[in-house]
């Protein structure tokens, strides 16, 4: 791994999400709904750099997740690692230098990173049906985690990806 910007930035906002969700998300859970900001910076990352977005960062920041959330040891970490690798496929296959498609991208890809993980607490035998965790867990923590990647959207862009791309019609000033 190469010591650039790019990679520095991404380290450095990998150990804030840990440091936010350690400190910061259990102080401004609402009900249930505990926000997440390591999936929100994961899938942010592979969208705002697809190119550059592997799956070692998912998978640390999934197992460290695991580790501390105290849910099944693995299971986020596989949710991650599967759907950022998905995720920045799809936007890299799927640019069209508008702002529907990263938003989208990221609605749709925090939304199945819940339900997977919903998914695998439920089988690995959390006690409650999966109607109970969809309803009071994973849709109110969806929501929470989309208006969370969506606020670091535009941050992300800023800092992750060294030549941002432009909305189409602005002249490329050099």
């Amino acid at each position: 791994m190469e010591l650039t910007r790019e990679n520095v930035a991404a380290l450095i906002g990998a150990v804030v999400a840990v440091l936010l969700q350690i400190m910061v998300a259990p102080a401004i859970a609402l009900f249930s709904a505990i926000p997440n900001f390591i999936v929100a910076f994961c899938i942010v990352r592979a969208v705002a750099a697809p190119y550059q977005a592997g799956s070692l960062i998912p998978l640390a920041l999934g197992l460290v997740f695991d580790l501390v959330g105290g849910g099944p040891v693995g299971g986020m970490a596989f949710v991650l690692v599967l759907v950022t690798f998905f995720a920045s496929r799809l936007f890299a296959a799927l640019n069209n230098d508008t702002l529907f498609m990263p938003v989208t991208i990221i609605l749709v890809s925090t939304m199945l990173v819940e339900v997977l993980y919903g998914l695998v607490v439920v089988a690995c035998g959390a006690g409650v049906s999966f109607g109970e965790a969809l309803l009071y867990r994973v849709l109110p923590c969806m929501l929470y985690d989309c208006v969370i990647g969506l606020l670091l959207y535009p941050i992300a862009i800023r800092v992750l990806v060294e030549k941002p791309l432009g909305q189409p019609g602005t002249p490329v000033l050099r």
